[in-house]
């Protein structure tokens, strides 16, 4: 196995190992890599999908998918894919850009990592970036990291949208009230957690502080430094730490198919300060 780093601070690629058939020694060494770069890349893999549950459980227990697909067998897969049947999407997200994000922050207990294997992609297009969160805080000026500590955000989503501003939120709208910087149980370093898609307001300041704020530190989240953006290819596999990792997707042309087939690993605990 080689480890090839994709940028100063985020994301690696891992060469010489076959995702299908890991061994206990590769994956533990994965795991290790995994927190120190929090994502990792792996192309040119041929999985089914027991072997893609099998690749996911190697980093936590994997959840059920929210909705099944008939593009999928296994109720742990979830399907990402503009592909459609009598003008039906057959998969979830399947068009245009999507704005930055961390998957189910607007839920008491996020998942702690995703996985997507590509199947189909178009020639141009679709790219997902992801940001490190950890070097995101690190990159504040002293005083903002300061004012952050004991701060929380209330953070909601609507699903099936991929902008803030065509949220309509409900009494029904799934919500949850995380610090806006978490703590990495196994790094114990910190990481922004806001996110301009599911962030709404900080609870602890006026209205107009909040904005203000939450405006600076999206712009901070949303540095290009600090990201890494994937061009897919059909066979990658890519794995990122939701809890320190916020992606976004870009705009791609509907008339080409793109299908993704995703796992989530699980967390056991709320974010904590």
């Amino acid at each position: 196995m080689r480890i090839e780093p994709l940028s100063r601070v985020i994301g690696a690629e891992v060469h010489g190992v076959d995702l299908g058939a890991l061994s206990a020694v590769d994956a533990a060494t994965l795991r290790r890599v995994w927190l120190e770069h929090h994502v990792l890349v792996v192309r040119g893999q041929d999985l089914g999908e027991d072997q893609l549950i099998g690749f996911g459980a190697a980093f936590g227990r994997i959840e059920r998918a929210r909705k099944m697909s008939p593009l999928a067998s296994r109720p742990e897969i979830m399907v990402i894919s503009n592909i459609r049947r009598n003008g039906e999407a057959l998969g979830a997200l399947p068009d245009g850009e999507m704005a930055w994000h961390f998957d189910r922050i607007h839920q008491k207990v996020p998942n702690k990592a995703g996985v997507l294997y590509a199947v189909e992609v178009p020639p141009r297009g679709g790219e997902t970036r992801f940001a490190s969160m950890c070097a995101a805080y690190d990159g504040l000026p002293g005083p903002t990291r300061a004012r952050l500590a004991g701060l929380t955000a209330l953070n909601t989503f609507q699903y099936g949208q991929t902008r803030a501003e065509d949220k309509r939120l409900s009494a029904d709208t799934p919500s949850a009230v995380h610090p806006v910087a978490r703590t990495i149980p196994e790094t114990g370093r910190k990481a922004l957690y806001v996110c301009r898609l599911m962030t709404d307001r900080i609870l602890e300041l006026p209205e107009g502080e909040s904005r203000a704020l939450l405006d600076e530190l999206f712009e901070q989240v949303e540095r290009p430094e600090y990201a890494y953006e994937h061009s897919w290819r059909p066979g990658d596999v890519v794995i990122w730490d939701n809890r320190c990792v916020a992606h976004a997707r870009n705009d791609f042309d509907e008339r080409e198919r793109r299908l993704l087939k995703r796992v989530t690993v699980g967390d056991e605990v709320a974010p904590a300060a």
